[in-house]
């Protein structure tokens, strides 16, 4: 059964996390497109590392409601 990006993201196995990476990596190589071709390698590299960290620190619960963000934004420009 295929799962979702969140699913998948809450999972935080290595199976999980490799699917992530497999979602975002057509995304990545057509970014990298637009890179030198000599350092293309090492950045796909560079962004799959990041990716799985973000993957591994993501927490559905830290994430503020569009409310508390407008209070929050309010108060900063107050």
């Amino acid at each position: 059964m295929e799962s979702n990006l969140y699913e998948l993201t809450t999972k935080k196995d290595e199976k999980a996390i490799e699917k992530v990476i497999n979602l975002f990596a057509p995304k990545i190589k057509k970014t990298l497109l637009q890179t030198d071709t000599q350092i293309r390698e090492d950045l796909e590299q560079e962004l799959h590392l990041k990716l799985i960290h973000i993957v591994k620190r993501y927490d559905p619960e830290d994430i503020v409601g569009f409310w508390e963000f407008y209070e929050m934004f309010r108060q900063k420009i107050s």
